[in-house]
């Protein structure tokens, strides 16, 4: 269609052009253009005329560029059916005192012409009356030369939808007893029904055929249809195997009524390493490593092992100690569990910490969870799932079983400019389960970005979490308890640093986040932000009156996998001091 376009554009451009003087040099380099006026305009204004040039008052003249601006108007006029329209006449006036070269252009337009009755011969599997509701031009549409040729192109990918892929069409423009209305003919030749052959596969080394043919809903014997071969080459390509997915189709050369298709792959690199890194004030750092394999056994299972840690530079000065977070992760996902469309996944892992919301005590836990589930529709995924914990200072063992569900319709997971992002889990421990703790605990996350133009994002979360322990075994869990504050929920305070009493049997979280994230030049951004919530220690308890808040400014830098990203914030209370904020230095946005 592009290519048609082009050179039917070329070809009224070639016209318009042996109406046109050939280029000459009026003023050289020297010359800047002045004012431009036209004459016998009527139908287009004379703002509409100048916004198809190049050339602009003030700036250097060039006569080349000149001539072509005005092929690009004659090519307006006989887009919108005036395939008369010349200039009779172009006189430039040289002003040497501004050094400006000011011109005088007269057209003459001429009469519309329109489209009169729409005929077509050739035809058998498509109506007149169905070609005619599908077409875009309609009888009494101005005679636009260009759109005819778009639509003789449309017909053809209609019966190219159809199994009719070696379809032509051919449009002629008729003369009719009103000079200003001319008819339009297209003769159309169908070509046979096209089928589907072999369907082979090419170039996988690593990869296994069946994880390629899994994703191919093409089977041999249907009808040809290209977008349905387009869609299947995206969905093997969305893989994210290969650096190239790609239908070869053998059979269309010869215009056979039978094309065998090979898909043919490039494989990129299934094994992968990564890094995370951060900073907070006044002397916290942190930092993460991660080694993966998208593909680890040819199948498209799923490795990865990641060690994260944080380190407080500075000892406490009440309890001297320095606080620490050290865990580790191995986790695996088979895709296609048992061979159906199920997913399962399973995961072990080790946490160390010791820090101030935990009253300075040192926790070690070892444990693992397991999940089974499916994408239920478009975006939409839902597991159940089992967890087992074991804390070693207290030999305090979770058993818990739980069912989680995400929505994701973003277009992009590491900078989204639109769309939604959501999740809700819920967990219940102990019971005919077993295990040291008693409790249910409920928690969902709703996070949406648009877009509001010129690459500005508008982009807002809010959160919230419970946990109540039936009140069998005493309060919450010390490794369970709700926190908040840090640059990943509310800024301005340090991490973790808003929790409840030990001796509550109930903790209650929101969090809320507002940030317009603007672009400023290149890869770099800006962000404003504002931060909300608490954690109470009772369903009674929850106000939002009584929230804390943060907000700030910040810096991005852009990359494929995410904007590193500095923040500095401090906390909204009734006296703002802009001098005891914290910085936040971080790979990846705050949701």
């Amino acid at each position: 269609m592009l290519l048609s376009l082009a050179l039917l554009t070329g070809a009224c451009g070639k016209k318009a052009g042996d109406e046109i003087a050939e280029p000459v040099d009026e003023g050289g380099p020297r010359y800047k253009l002045g004012v431009v006026t036209f004459i016998g305009n009527s139908a287009f204004s004379e703002k509409e005329l100048r916004s198809k040039m190049t050339s602009e008052s003030g700036k250097r003249f060039d006569d080349y560029t000149f001539q072509q601006d005005m092929r690009k108007i004659i090519f307006l006029y006989r887009k919108k059916g005036y395939l008369d329209a010349k200039f009779l006449s172009k006189n430039s006036q040289v002003n040497t005192e501004k050094q400006e070269i000011d011109y005088q252009l007269t057209i003459e337009e001429g009469n519309i012409r329109k489209i009169g009755q729409l005929r077509f011969s050739g035809n058998q599997v498509l109506s007149d009356s169905l070609l005619i509701s599908l077409l875009k031009v309609k009888t009494g549409d101005p005679l636009n030369l260009p759109a005819i040729n778009q639509t003789s192109t449309g017909i053809v990918a209609l019966y190219a939808e159809r199994g009719h892929i070696y379809t032509t069409v051919k449009d002629t423009v008729l003369e009719t007893e009103d000079p200003y209305t001319s008819d339009i003919l297209f003769n159309i030749t169908e070509g046979p029904l096209v089928r589907l052959g072999q369907i082979r596969i090419e170039g996988n080394k690593k990869v296994r055929d069946r994880v390629i043919e899994r994703e191919l809903t093409l089977k041999p014997g249907e009808i040809f249809m290209p977008s349905k071969v387009y869609y299947n080459q995206q969905r093997v390509y969305a893989l994210g195997l290969f650096t190239e997915a790609k239908f070869e189709m053998d059979g269309m050369v010869e215009k056979r009524d039978t094309v065998d298709l090979r898909m043919v792959v490039k494989e990129d690199r299934t094994n992968w390493v990564g890094f995370n890194f951060g900073f907070e004030t006044p002397d916290r750092v942190q930092g993460g490593l991660e080694w993966g394999s998208d593909n680890i056994f040819g199948n498209l299972q799923k490795l990865t092992l990641k060690s994260e840690a944080s380190y407080g530079l500075q000892k406490n000065d009440q309890s001297g100690m320095h606080a620490y977070t050290n865990n580790y992760y191995l986790d695996y996902l088979e895709p296609y569990f048992l061979s159906t469309s199920y997913k399962a996944s399973g995961s072990v892992y080790y946490k160390r910490e010791r820090q101030e919301s935990s009253f300075w005590q040192q926790l070690s836990r070892i444990g693992g969870e397991t999940k089974v589930g499916k994408n239920l529709v478009k975006f939409l995924q839902a597991y159940i799932g089992y967890k087992y914990e074991f804390l070693e200072e207290t030999q305090n063992t979770t058993s818990d079983v739980f069912l989680t569900a995400s929505f994701d319709s973003r277009d992009d997971m590491f900078n989204p400019q639109n769309g939604v992002s959501s999740s809700f889990r819920v967990d219940n421990a102990g019971s005919v389960l077993g295990g040291s703790n008693d409790y249910r605990k409920s928690s969902g996350d709703f996070s949406m970005f648009q877009g509001i133009g010129r690459g500005v994002v508008m982009a807002w979360r809010v959160r919230a979490a419970g946990i109540y322990t039936y009140d069998r075994n005493g309060p919450v869990p010390i490794q369970e308890r709700l926190k908040l504050g840090g640059g990943m929920n509310l800024r301005g305070y340090k991490t973790d640093e808003i929790t409840t009493d030990s001796s509550s049997s109930i903790n209650m979280l929101v969090n809320g986040n507002f940030e317009i994230r603007i672009p400023i030049y290149w890869m770099f951004g800006a962000a404003v932000f504002v931060d909300a919530g608490n954690v109470w220690s009772g369903f009674g308890d929850v106000k939002w009156s009584q929230y804390q808040g943060g907000t700030g400014l910040g810096l991005r830098f852009i990359t494929p996998v995410g904007p590193i990203r500095v923040d500095y914030a401090v906390k909204t209370d009734e006296t703002v001091d802009f001098k005891e904020g914290l910085f936040y230095i971080n790979l990846g946005h705050a949701f």
